[in-house]
């Protein structure tokens, strides 16, 4: 799974998301750094609609059908696996229509060493911005007609460096994949099958982190140092 991450860059360094998304600093939406985030909070998610440029907006980070009666979710969809987005319809339409990236600059996963939850960060050490793949979905109000967003990170299996940690791991896009993942006009399920790929563990890093990560409600940048040994 993909339960924490970090987002900060959007504030020391906006440039990178109009170098990679075409998304000047003016356009980006409101949104503190973040270096504990956690889901069913709004988080910024980018995405690409028929005839509209790419855009970043404010979505739920815990995907709401877009068939339910209200804006909740009875599950925990903040994560979707690879594997049931892929043999579900109302995932595969999902693929096929509805795809955004979660801008991060890490991810943590907690490791069990003798009963006490060890927090990692992962990360890429050539790249500040991560692109994590992503499903979104638009509700909206029955007698208003208010749209809400919401969105969902998808999950593979773990490359050998997160595995020694947690079997799961967030999709990671590479940078010459990104701009077609947005594309809406980009449909073929074999080829988005093919994307649904473990990122190389070689090209990642990993380091542990302070145990204050494990409460929600701590986020500073001290949470992204690594823990002295």
């Amino acid at each position: 799974m993909c339960g924490r991450y970090s987002l900060y860059t959007h504030i020391s360094h906006p440039e990178d998301f109009e170098e990679r998304f075409g998304l000047p600093a003016g356009e980006l939406p409101p949104f503190p750094a973040g270096y504990n985030i956690g889901p069913y909070r709004d988080v910024p998610v980018i995405f690409q609609t028929p005839g509209e440029g790419v855009r970043m907006r404010l979505m739920q980070w815990q995907l709401v059908p877009a068939f339910a009666k209200e804006f909740k979710s009875q599950y925990a969809m903040f994560n979707s696996r690879a594997e049931t987005i892929t043999s579900k319809p109302f995932w595969q339409r999902l693929l096929q229509n509805a795809r955004c990236i979660f801008p991060a600059n890490n991810f943590f996963e907690w490791a069990a060493v003798e009963g006490q939850k060890v927090p990692h960060k992962f990360y890429l050490p050539e790249q500040r911005l991560l692109a994590f793949g992503g499903l979104y979905s638009v509700w909206r109000h029955p007698e208003s007609g208010e749209e809400r967003y919401s969105a969902s990170i998808i999950t593979v299996p773990a490359n050998p460096l997160v595995a020694a940690v947690h079997p799961r791991m967030p999709l990671i896009l590479p940078r010459e994949i990104e701009q077609n993942w947005l594309d809406p006009a980009e449909r073929s399920f074999e080829r988005l099958q093919q994307w649904l790929q473990s990122f190389p563990g070689n090209d990642m890093g990993d380091v542990e982190v302070s145990p204050r990560l494990n409460n929600i409600k701590n986020d500073d940048s001290s949470l992204i140092e690594p823990l002295a040994s």
